[in-house]
């Protein structure tokens, strides 16, 4: 199972719970019949859903059949979510190129330079990349990033001819 967020407290006096997640802005949480929550490490419980809002894109209140009181609501804050297995969930895609800073890029094992900024926009994601001094913009598309070394902060990747030439 997948943890798609985690209980943030209680809501209100009459068991509702709030929680964060992880899940994509359009996913449609009136259509679930239940939350599965770790109550213990490894063992998940359905809790059955008897309403849900969304109140953010990453935040919902919602009232389990099972749980009457405050009290009862605050027993599960902290506590980690899963979707039910019958359902199909898209997790956010979260791009953050900025996490690329300072990393290497190789393409057909020949160094071409040091990512020094991002580019984040609604087309196309770039890496801002010192090559050969000067400084050149390389689409940063995961189709082109053959593969990630997080360890030696390198990215090898696939760069279309005529990118490189000046």
């Amino acid at each position: 199972m997948q943890q798609i967020g985690k209980i943030t407290g209680a809501h209100g006096v009459h068991g509702e719970i709030s929680f964060i997640h992880q899940l994509q802005t359009k996913t449609r949480f009136n259509q679930w019949d239940c939350l599965m929550v770790e109550l213990n490490p490894g063992s998940f419980i359905p809790f059955f859903i008897e309403s849900i809002k969304s109140i953010a894109d990453d935040e919902c209140i919602c009232k389990l059949e099972e749980i009457h009181s405050r009290e009862e609501a605050k027993v599960l804050g902290g506590k980690n979510i899963y979707a039910s297995p019958n359902y199909n969930i898209q997790l956010k895609v979260e791009n953050n190129l900025s996490k690329y800073k300072g990393y290497i890029i190789y393409s057909n094992e020949q160094k071409i330079g040091e990512v020094i900024d991002t580019v984040e926009g609604n087309m196309n994601d770039m890496f801002l990349v010192d090559y050969q001094g000067k400084e050149i913009l390389l689409p940063a598309q995961k189709e082109l990033m053959l593969t990630i070394n997080t360890n030696n902060k390198t990215i090898d990747m696939h760069i279309p001819e005529g990118l490189l030439d000046l």
